[in-house]
């Protein structure tokens, strides 16, 4: 079943391009010599077109995320060497980092959303099917010299860019293995970066100030564009982080958003020799070049491919082990108020003075405290049994979308959608500590957190 976002967006290899003069009922949004292209197959203005992009971008970047930190922490084991669990270390390391700056790349997007008066994306799809913009099939899976190959070519460069770098041959050699787009495979491998030239030539101003009549124009139109919205927008300084690699760039023009979709574009694919190396695309290709063969040892745990708690669906995706189930829904309830937190925090206009401490503030702080407990629960069910016999199988946190995303109307019920969600989390809590699950430090230390925020819900609402 295709995506309810991609289902318009089609993807046409180089040979199978409409001959010269063709012309279709959709825009072209981008078209590179030698590589993809990129159309929608609907009639959209400019600026529908940007807002429909964008939401693609959200849903990419969000799926992105939570693949690569399902990648990252099923790294390690007690089947390897020392040396082994080093290596294995330090890749989950740095493959939990490109996730955590996938995030920052999720609230750019927002950013630019709310630039042009665009409803905010904070959806995506649950195991869908392979639909024809993802960069691949949603799955969440442990991490496999195939599925680095996957990352490898998600977030590279286009083939020009790849040639000026020298690693044409390489690339051809991950596409034989992984599947190629230029041979038609079911299996190949979209770049992410397509979708973010499309958006950016829909930012360019037009080469002339007056379109010719009757003509859609071919870029969004300044009216569009409101400088008023920064107050509205996420920023660096709120975030706190001190990180300089996760971006959160606002924008209050046609340049600022330009500047903010190429830093995105840059820290994915790498551009130039110099940015390679702290790309996505160039921190995962050192990592594949170091990677076992699949005959070889394994870096990951054996760990169930796309679990889920659910009770419709084969039995080595099933968790039933009873605390593993715990987990899982205590993950996926967290992983909803994480963006149900950073969702909130675009609706409320930032203080004047960004550095006293606000609602706002909290809402923002508390998405990145929830980013760092998604990070320790899965950690927690990679080394916990997927079933409730034992049979060497591990589980791992679904990241399950909730029946909705969206926030009540009006600014009190927000904060009492995050007060049930937090009192769910008690409860989750308070059955893993009565059913002897270990990790109490982690737990009351949760806990803590999730009842200083109730207390400051009560002192907000109070408010009204």
């Amino acid at each position: 079943m295709p995506s309810r976002l991609t289902k318009h967006l089609v993807w046409t290899p180089v040979s199978k391009r409409a001959p010269a003069g063709y012309a279709p009922t959709a825009m072209t949004l981008m078209q590179e010599p030698s590589t993809e292209t990129l159309s929608l197959d609907i009639a959209m203005s400019a600026h529908e077109q940007t807002i429909y992009l964008l939401h693609v971008g959200a849903e990419i970047e969000q799926l992105l995320m939570v693949q690569y930190l399902y990648a990252a922490f099923s790294l390690g084991g007690s089947h390897l060497t020392e040396a082994q669990q080093c290596l294995a270390r330090h890749w989950r390391t740095v493959i939990a980092e490109i996730a955590r700056e996938e995030m920052g790349h999720l609230a750019t997007v927002e950013n630019l959303l709310t630039l042009i008066g665009g409803a905010l994306s904070f959806e995506r799809e649950d195991y869908p099917a392979p639909a024809n913009l993802y960069p691949f099939p949603f799955e969440l899976e442990p991490l496999t010299k195939k599925s680095l190959g996957k990352y490898v070519l998600a977030e590279m460069p286009s083939e020009e860019v790849v040639q000026k770098l020298g690693l044409t041959n390489e690339i051809n050699e991950i596409k034989k293995y992984v599947g190629d787009v230029m041979s038609g495979d079911p299996n190949a491998v979209h770049r992410v970066g397509l979708v973010y030239q499309a958006i950016q030539k829909l930012f360019q101003a037009p080469e002339t100030p007056q379109e010719p009549p009757k003509t859609p124009p071919a870029f969004i139109h300044s009216d569009d564009i409101s400088a008023a919205s920064l107050r509205f927008q996420v920023r660096p300084t709120e975030w706190g982080l001190g990180q300089a690699d996760v971006l959160v760039l606002s924008s209050v023009d046609r340049p600022s958003a330009i500047t903010a979709i190429q830093a995105i574009s840059i820290q994915g694919e790498g551009s130039t020799v110099k940015d390679l190396p702290t790309s996505h695309f160039g921190r995962f290709l050192e990592i594949y070049r170091n990677f076992p063969d699949e005959k070889d040892w394994k870096p990951a745990r054996n760990v169930a491919s796309n679990p889920t708690t659910d009770d419709d669906v084969s039995h080595d995706r099933q968790i039933t082990n009873k605390i593993a189930v715990i987990w899982a829904e205590l993950v996926n309830l967290r992983y909803r108020m994480a963006l149900m937190f950073l969702s909130h925090s675009f609706h409320m206009e930032a203080p004047l003075d960004v550095s006293a401490r606000s609602p706002r503030g909290l809402l923002i702080t508390w998405t990145f405290g929830e980013m760092y407990n998604l990070r320790s629960i899965s950690d927690i069910l990679m080394d916990l049994p997927l079933h409730e016999k034992d049979d060497g199988l591990r589980a791992g946190p679904p990241f399950t979308m909730p029946y909705s995303f969206s926030l009540s109307a009006h600014e009190p019920g927000r904060w009492r959608q995050h007060r049930d969600l937090i009192q769910a989390s008690q409860k989750y809590i308070a059955d893993l500590q009565a059913a002897g699950a270990g990790h109490e430090k982690y737990l009351q230390g949760l806990a803590t957190a999730d009842q200083d925020a109730l207390t400051q819900i009560t002192a907000i609402l109070g408010g009204f």
